[in-house]
């Protein structure tokens, strides 16, 4: 399938273009940029990997923190004051679990909760993130983030597949497990799908990761873009000859 096989390429040699990008890796902004592309590539080699090697129904999962990486990426592109909203997010998460574990009754923190300066690592916490709230910079919901992406209608549909996916609704078992046939059907473990059903989410991945490519290195005045402008143009004739 082309579209798969055009996905591979554009992960190797994005891969390897990557090496060549230079950055200050102690600007926190900078450091961020990269750390979200090299997930973007990583994500997508590990569904390229499930796909070919029948773990089709890990992709979804994967494509959901793609698609969440992708945003972030896209909104730290357009904003670099975006990056005060991503540590908000980093401090509000860490403080709930620092506050679970003064509980002393949650044994997976146990060894936070025995640490001597637990409530000094509260107090910092909660300072970082009323310092950064004063300032508007507060942790956003995923809609939000969307909506600051520009991408409601990715949230309003795909993000929604993804999700219930993820929580195992009751769509995603019926389309991982159940086989329907003549007047019946059967369940199923590790359905054989074809790799056209994940036609969307693969051409997505390339678009995405396109985006990411070229965002990036514009920022780091790469020598690739020309290249990675080539492999853009690649992808729109295959959607051309995708739709004809």
């Amino acid at each position: 399938m082309e579209t798969f096989e055009t996905v591979k390429v554009f992960h190797d040699r994005l891969l390897q273009l990557a090496s060549a990008l230079r950055f200050n890796k102690h600007d926190r902004v900078d450091l961020h940029r990269v750390a979200l592309y090299g997930t973007l590539l990583e994500l997508t080699g590990c569904m390229i990997h499930l796909i070919e090697h029948n773990g089709r129904t890990g992709v979804p999962s994967l494509f959901r923190a793609f698609l969440e990486a992708a945003v972030e990426l896209r909104n730290l592109t357009k904003d670099v004051g975006y990056i005060d909203h991503m540590i908000a997010s980093h401090v509000d998460q860490w403080l709930k679990v620092l506050e679970e574990a003064k509980k002393g009754t949650n044994p997976y923190l146990a060894s936070i909760a025995a640490s001597q300066d637990l409530d000094n690592q509260i107090t910092d916490h909660e300072k970082q993130l009323r310092d950064l709230k004063e300032r508007r910079k507060q942790p956003l919901t995923i809609f939000k983030r969307f909506e600051r992406a520009n991408m409601v209608d990715e949230y309003r549909s795909l993000y929604n597949f993804l999700s219930c996916d993820s929580h195992s609704n009751i769509r995603a078992l019926i389309s991982r497990h159940i086989e329907r046939g003549d007047n019946d059907f059967k369940v199923v473990f590790y359905k054989d799908e074809p790799i056209e059903t994940f036609l969307a989410t693969l051409d997505s991945t390339a678009g995405l990761l396109i985006e990411a490519a070229l965002a990036v290195h514009e920022v780091f005045n790469s020598d690739s873009l020309a290249e990675i402008r080539k492999m853009r143009e690649h992808l729109n004739a295959i959607r051309v000859r995708d739709v004809a």
